[in-house]
């Protein structure tokens, strides 16, 4: 701090050197702001109290320093949140910003219902609270807060960790609103620029000036997508060429129909691919807003803000694999299985559903063990996966039941099964496991006849089969299962 106040001519030096003294001994306000000239630069610098001891004396002072060229920047203001007390403390200017009469001070709840009509606030602030939740959480975190009214300024909040307690969670944080624009119309650039490209925000955002097609494409956006200004040309068809052509209509048509109508509304978010510099894609939750029409209601400028969740996206991914998939043998599960024939009545030509039941699982259990019987369910699941087009389904229905819906007639379907039979001997032939299976198929090119229906027609048609064929199936399971153990299996086992 020497150092620094060396640098500066004496009369100031003096001034700033008074101020720290007043601040450090708690005879000063909450917020002490000043300006001077620094290394040829205009200087504002505010130093705000946090945090005191019992006698007052201050223990946390926030100071801010903010360059100022021939443009003046925003006026922002700063708050505070303390846990314990679970208090959100503002400035005057903080209050002011928000258009709040209650000037500065606690937060309360009716200052909070007004500010959640101003501003769509919930998800900011949940989004928020999960970040303070979160132990050794990054220690500085940007929100964009979207006005209720279009006419009105997007708020840019910013939030710094002060304090942690032994978990590494947020006890004390502060931070700083400000506007987002300077202008709501005004030439990207200038000032509001500055707000745009702040470091602490760890989104990629983008200003769309749609009178000129300029666009303004934030450090972080860039470095986002692994591009630079050369690479990525400020204009709106670098965004457009870089969207996945299979999410286009949900991202791109959305918001060119926002632009062109407030009757689509002002706001717009969805989660879609974009390409990245080294052609891989990244997942991004895109929330954007129409800060100003002209008389026809066409849009004059959009911002947009870009969230990275390709790890959510990721994770959201396995999770559904997971809810999906049957865990043993693989393929699909029953609630994949239902919600495809929910769909398929929306939309199908010619379909068939084939059912096949493994014969003789309890007793495989039942002499060799449940790991048996687990790896005789897998192999009947892979014997069938064979047979299988990419667009067809296999799921396990059951405990020992599988069922197949395929979009082709029923006689391919008959075809397909005779090669399958086939196979299935080919492998019993080979002295594995034995794989005895019972089937029973429907199929119908009437799309009004409901799934449903073919499915039960096709569990009886196999409960048919498996009666037919009991014996026969038990006299090669029994003969199987003597010759691998050495030992006698009764006659009228009715394990089958």
């Amino acid at each position: 701090m020497a150092d620094f106040l060396d640098r500066l001519p004496e009369p100031q030096r003096h001034f700033l050197q008074r101020q720290r003294r007043m601040a450090l001994t708690g005879k000063a306000p909450g917020c002490l702001s000043c300006s001077y000239t620094y290394n040829g630069r205009h200087v504002r610098e505010d130093l705000n109290i946090i945090q005191c001891d019992a006698e007052g004396r201050p223990q946390t002072i926030l100071g801010t320093f903010d360059l100022q060229d021939e443009v003046s920047l925003p006026v922002g203001g700063y708050w505070t949140y303390i846990r314990k007390e679970g208090e959100l403390l503002l400035d005057a200017r903080c209050a002011g910003l928000l258009g709040l009469a209650s000037g500065a001070g606690p937060l309360d709840r009716a200052s909070l219902r007004r500010l959640r009509r101003l501003y769509r606030v919930a998800g900011s602030l949940a989004r928020l609270r999960r970040w303070l939740d979160i132990p050794l959480c990054s220690g500085r975190q940007s929100l964009l807060l979207m006005p209720s009214r279009s006419e009105e300024l997007p708020l840019l909040l910013t939030a710094s960790v002060l304090h942690r307690d032994r978990e590494g969670r947020a006890l004390v944080v502060s931070g700083g609103l400000a506007p987002f624009l300077a202008g709501k119309a005004a030439p990207v650039g200038g000032a509001d620029r500055l707000l745009l490209a702040m470091d602490a925000c760890s989104d990629g955002l983008w200003d769309w000036d749609a009178t000129t097609g300029k666009v303004y494409y934030s450090q972080n956006y860039l470095s986002m997508l692994g591009h630079t200004p050369e690479t990525y040309p400020a204009e709106l068809d670098s965004w457009v060429r870089s969207v996945h052509p299979d999410d286009y209509e949900k991202t791109v048509n959305i918001q060119m129909r926002v632009a062109a109508s407030p009757a689509e509304g002002d706001v717009f978010s969805c989660t879609y691919r974009i390409r990245r510099a080294d052609g891989s894609w990244l997942w991004v939750l895109g929330r954007g807003c129409v800060t100003s029409r002209d008389s026809q209601g066409r849009a004059l400028r959009i911002v947009v803000m870009h969230t990275d969740i390709t790890s959510f996206q990721h994770d959201r991914n396995v999770l559904e694999k997971k809810i999906r998939l049957d865990p043993l043998t693989g393929v699909y599960n029953r609630y994949h299985l239902d919600e495809l024939l929910q769909q398929v009545r929306k939309d199908r030509g010619p379909l068939s559903v084939l059912i096949a039941d493994v014969n003789g699982l309890k007793m495989i259990n039942d002499h060799l063990g449940h790991h048996t019987g687990d790896e005789l369910l897998r192999t009947a699941a892979q014997q069938l996966l064979k047979h299988i087009r990419q667009e067809d389904c296999l799921a396990r229905w059951g405990g020992d039941e599988f069922v197949m819906v395929l979009s082709c007639p029923c006689d391919v379907v008959r075809e397909r099964l005779s090669t399958i039979r086939k196979a299935l001997d080919a492998w019993n032939a080979a002295g594995g496991l034995p794989l005895e299976l019972s089937f029973g198929l429907a199929g119908s090119d009437d799309v009004s006849v409901a799934p449903e229906i073919l499915l039960r027609q096709a569990d009886a048609r196999m409960m048919e089969e498996k009666k037919q064929m009991r014996a026969a199936s038990h006299a090669r399971i029994r003969a199987w299962l003597e010759a691998r153990t050495g030992r006698k299996v009764p006659v009228d086992d009715p394990r089958l």
